[in-house]
């Protein structure tokens, strides 16, 4: 969340409202999940992010849909988005950064999979499963995902956010898209079928 800046946090272990399940990909309402809730201040409306499965966090960008206030504070990140508790925990320590945040270029916990030459970074994918590897669509500028400059967010029948292009011109027909899960490295190819 480097590029976040100061907030106030509120980390805690426990379930998600339906409110907050609605707006994150979220299936289970039983599991306790750790929690980030960040504000500008407490009181003021919050985003909540999870961890997911491969220690990246998704934060969508959206207070609108009525996330609760920050409310209870124990932490808060400085300008840089680092993370400290008020109190600190017995017997924690900051981790290191897990393999891809050392490998791969990133942001809110989003790998930008391409390299300046139009290729995936080594050692990312496609994902080869499903129906995601024949998506079709329209792509946007902009995320409720990430503050990525490069995001994108893509729709066919499902809405991929956020997605990111390996050129700055990829808005036409036949472009290929990379669409990301926080600190996974396969992606889900979106192919734009007309100009947004």
């Amino acid at each position: 969340m480097l590029s976040w800046g100061s907030m106030s946090v509120r980390i805690s272990i426990r379930g998600l409202d339906a409110r907050e399940r609605s707006v994150l990909s979220d299936p289970n309402p039983a599991q306790r999940l750790c929690t980030l809730s960040l504000a500008g201040r407490p009181g003021q409306d919050s985003w909540i992010c999870i961890i997911d499965a491969k220690g990246g966090y998704e934060c969508p960008l959206v207070t609108s849909d009525g996330m609760p206030p920050l409310r209870n504070k124990n932490g808060t990140t400085d300008r840089r988005g680092v993370l400290k508790l008020d109190v600190p925990l017995a017997g924690t320590h900051a981790t290191p950064p897990l393999a891809w945040q050392r490998r791969y270029p990133h942001v809110d916990g989003f790998i930008l999979p391409w390299t300046r030459a139009g290729t995936l970074h080594r050692g990312l994918s496609f994902d080869q499963t499903g129906g995601a590897r024949r998506s079709r669509g329209t792509c946007s500028r902009g995320s409720q995902q990430t503050v990525a400059r490069a995001a994108l967010r893509c729709v066919s029948d499902v809405q991929f956010d956020p997605c990111f292009a390996p050129a700055a011109d990829w808005n036409h027909p036949g472009a290929i898209v990379a669409c990301a899960y926080p600190g996974w490295t396969r992606f889900s190819r979106f192919v734009i079928a007309r100009r947004s």
